[in-house]
């Protein structure tokens, strides 16, 4: 078995992979193991080669294997490809009078500054191919792409989906509406160039958000509780590095403002040389869209008149430094083939109520960070070592203080092995003593109100827990094997059983 593992692994996928395969007892059986490094995104993704591309590769999701989409085999293959040039596309029904003036001239004197001698005895139209806002189709000039929305006087006009869209919540779970049954206590659909875009949105941001007073020195300060360089660096991000492939452009970005969080939603994943887990450290910098970012460089912001984006890499650093400064907690990063989402906390999870749990169930020794990346993964969020570099520590201090959460079984890895990234552990999930809102990112895990039902019933089937949280069946399937995996639950059937129902372990029951 291990031999047809191995040789499965050379002869039958591509890129041809050498997984560490051995041969451990268990609990009085013998067992092939073998462990498969991710590939790097350049070299993926890994197919079943008679299948084909795009017939035989595979994402896991729950106990299944799904057929991916040709729009996420596409995208990997952009990160080890040439660069993507999708903004560079010319707009064949825009013209140059589908272009704003007063932008045009901000560019144009914009590169003259920072590139004298190049533009010198250029006349603006030559300027403007230069740049790339003006590119040749049939011996025609056209806007490309980036150049209808950095300069456009109303690019979805072409583009109707390529805007904002801004939803404000009455609470923190998305489904469940306010007074009168309102979805939403505010809502925007904002369009028009870029930077009047980027503008508009933290204007709707901000007119649903609350001043406070901090005590700065020894006086008072009035700030806004997420400021607006913050929401802006997140906007421009999401504007600038969304996926612009024709098979993205009927997808906007959203920001969703609720009581106790922002997030920012662009379509696309990470792009190039960009991780998740080095996101905000220095020197991690790369443009899926290398026209539209040089092209915000020299374009000004309407309000202020700077630079619409510096792309220097330094903004995610910057938003990290001062929601730490103003929460104690860090902006919270999720990625996948299809979104780039940032969640920025509105206020601090570290409050007095978890305080005192936090010292009931792990002591009064906890650190500073340890409290924040306890906060975070009693809200269902998953931690890990780049969560704790982001809240300041270095490396040899991070390894340490995770390791004393897990040691002290306060986190329990998501993996197999032990190297993370960390949840709550399955103990602590009915004694978190948070508020019983319905499920949601900043809010109490599907798993707590699993915990909850069943300490009502003597058991239940996963249709019933279905209904009692409002989850959904794939969800639901997940959560379950994890806390049968743990213990916490004890299954009465075998998986594909239509008789298999989910109880309380023993040890759990009062």
């Amino acid at each position: 078995m291990r031999d047809a593992v191995a040789s499965l692994a050379r002869e039958r996928l591509t890129p041809a992979l050498s997984p560490s395969i051995e041969i451990v007892a268990f609990e009085g059986v013998r067992l092939v193991v073998a462990e498969v490094e991710s590939l790097p995104p350049a070299q993926g993704p890994c197919y079943v080669k008679p299948k084909g591309l795009y017939g035989g590769s595979y994402v896991r999701v729950g106990d299944g294997d799904q057929r991916m989409t040709p729009y996420e085999i596409d995208r990997l293959r952009e990160n080890g490809g040439p660069q993507p040039r999708w903004d560079e596309e010319p707009v064949v029904q825009a013209s140059e009078a589908d272009l704003h003036p007063g932008i045009l001239q901000r560019i144009i004197e914009a590169a003259r500054s920072r590139s004298p001698r190049p533009f010198a005895g250029v006349d603006d139209r030559e300027t403007l191919t230069y740049l790339g806002v003006l590119v040749r189709h049939d011996e025609a000039l056209v806007p490309s792409l980036a150049g209808l929305l950095t300069a456009g006087r109303y690019p979805q006009q072409f583009f109707p989906q390529l805007m904002v869209s801004v939803a404000v919540y009455p609470h923190n779970d998305p489904g469940r509406p306010g007074p009168g049954g309102l979805r939403f206590i505010d809502s925007a659909t904002l369009g028009g160039p870029i930077p009047d875009v980027i503008a508009d949105t933290i204007q709707a941001v901000q007119r649903n958000m609350r001043v406070a007073s901090r005590i700065i020195g020894p006086g008072r300060e009035d700030r806004w509780e997420v400021e607006p360089e913050v929401i802006r660096e997140a906007i421009v991000n999401a504007l600038m590095h969304r996926d612009y492939s024709p098979q993205a452009r009927g997808t906007q970005v959203q920001v969703e403002v609720y009581p106790d969080r922002v997030t920012v939603t662009s379509p696309g994943g990470l792009f190039g040389n960009v991780r998740l887990e080095t996101l905000g450290q220095s020197g991690t910098s790369s443009s899926r869209n290398a026209r539209l970012a040089a092209l915000l460089q020299e374009a000004g912001d309407p309000v202020t008149g700077r630079p619409v984006a510096e792309n220097r890499g330094s903004g995610v650093r910057m938003m990290i430094d001062r929601v730490r400064a103003d929460t104690g907690i860090v902006p919270l990063f999720a990625a996948n083939f299809d979104e780039f989402r940032v969640i920025i906390p509105r206020t601090s999870p570290v409050t007095p109520e978890f305080i005192r749990w936090a010292t009931r169930v792990g002591g009064a020794n906890l650190s500073r960070a340890q409290l924040a990346t306890l906060a975070l993964a009693r809200e269902g969020y998953d931690v890990d070592l780049p969560l704790l570099l982001r809240l300041g520590l270095d490396s040899e201090q991070s390894r340490r203080e995770l390791a004393e959460l897990v040691r002290s079984g306060l986190l329990r890895s998501r993996k197999a092995r032990d190297d993370g990234p960390y949840r709550l552990a399955p103990h602590l999930l009915d004694t978190t003593g948070a508020e019983a809102d319905p499920l949601t990112p900043l809010g109490v895990d599907l798993a707590a109100q699993v915990i909850a039902v069943l300490r009502d019933v003597s058991d239940a089937s996963r249709e019933e827990l279905q209904k009692a949280t409002g989850a959904t069946r794939s969800t639901m399937i997940n959560v379950l094997q994890q806390l049968v995996d743990e213990g916490v639950l004890e299954a009465t059937a075998p998986t594909r059983s239509p008789n298999r129902r989910y109880r309380l372990a023993a040890r759990l029951k009062r």
